[in-house]
């Protein structure tokens, strides 16, 4: 609100990184990364421009909110100084500090403010399902293992209930397991009765019995619920028995967590957590990783 129109770009920058490295916020703009993407920053700031007006091209929260947030990164890099960029002409202030103030509080807020909701309500799925993985691998691996061991055919559903009372107990009403949709069965869907369920499947993989051809079907599963309900961010928990390292593909960048596949209109992330429990490093072998290609994840048959 306060910077002078030769340093807004640097500011702009100091709050993205600052935004970057937080992990509650960061785990919510994965969130919407995909949200509306059709809506491009340079269409949306020409059309402010035209119109000399504020002019949405989005018509949800999320979509708006990866639409400005994009534009900030956008103005952080400084490839265009903003007082050469489009936006400014919403504003009648012929002072170009007075007309930053007018943007920052018409475009930039709406942001902050999309951001203190969610993470003072509900918070992000993503940021409590890598507390998810935390959890299973530093404090309940050993038993959830026993039990699932003790009972295989029934395993997988041990790290379901395992994951939906966790879920619960981060404040998601109500991730409970297989309620019915037009596809058939979730394994946790909740946060029915709001415009945002969750949907997320629960796999297990060892490389043996539950194989590829597992994690394959879970994306696809949790593809058709997201659409059933309208979604476009579903989840794949793969829970990770083989004692090998799982490689996934991604179509973000390199280092983001988690990786995720964008398929039919539907951003499906995936969380592998290492559930076996572990033996000395002496006796780990060499390291033999699976990988699992995107082609993999994108035919149904394979």
């Amino acid at each position: 609100m306060t910077a002078t129109y030769t340093a807004y770009g640097h500011e702009a920058a100091l709050v993205c990184d600052w935004i970057s490295n937080q992990a509650g916020l960061r785990a919510i703009l994965t969130d919407i990364a995909g949200a509306e993407s059709d809506v491009t920053v340079d269409d949306w700031e020409q059309a402010c421009g035209q119109a000399q007006n504020l002019v949405w091209r989005t018509t949800t929260e999320a979509g708006r909110a990866r639409l400005i947030w994009e534009w900030l990164k956008s103005v952080a890099e400084q490839d265009v100084p903003i007082h050469n960029r489009p936006i400014t002409m919403i504003s009648s202030e012929r002072n170009l500090n007075a007309i930053l103030r007018e943007v920052t509080e018409s475009v930039v807020m709406p942001l902050f403010d999309y951001l203190g909701e969610r993470i003072g309500s509900e918070s992000s799925v993503l940021y409590h399902l890598e507390r998810y993985v935390r959890r299973v691998e530093w404090f309940d691996r050993d038993d959830l293992h026993e039990r699932y061991t003790a009972n295989t055919r029934q395993g997988e559903k041990v790290y379901d209930d395992h994951l939906r009372r966790f879920l619960f107990d981060q404040g998601l009403d109500m991730p409970f397991s297989q309620p019915k949709s037009a596809s058939g069965l979730s394994d946790v869907i909740g946060e029915l009765d709001t415009d945002d369920p969750l949907v997320c499947e629960v796999k297990v993989f060892d490389a043996d019995g539950h194989d590829k051809r597992g994690i394959t079907s879970g994306v696809h599963q949790v593809i058709h619920y997201a659409q059933d309900y309208g979604k476009s961010t579903a989840y794949l928990v793969v829970v990770n028995l083989s004692g090998r390292a799982l490689e996934l593909p991604t179509d973000g960048t390199g280092k983001q967590w988690p990786p995720f596949v964008d398929i039919a209109g539907v951003r499906v992330h995936l969380i592998a957590v290492r559930a076996l429990p572990t033996v000395s490093a002496s006796k780990m072998g060499k390291a033999r990783p699976v990988a699992i290609t995107r082609e993999d994840l994108a035919d149904p048959d394979a």
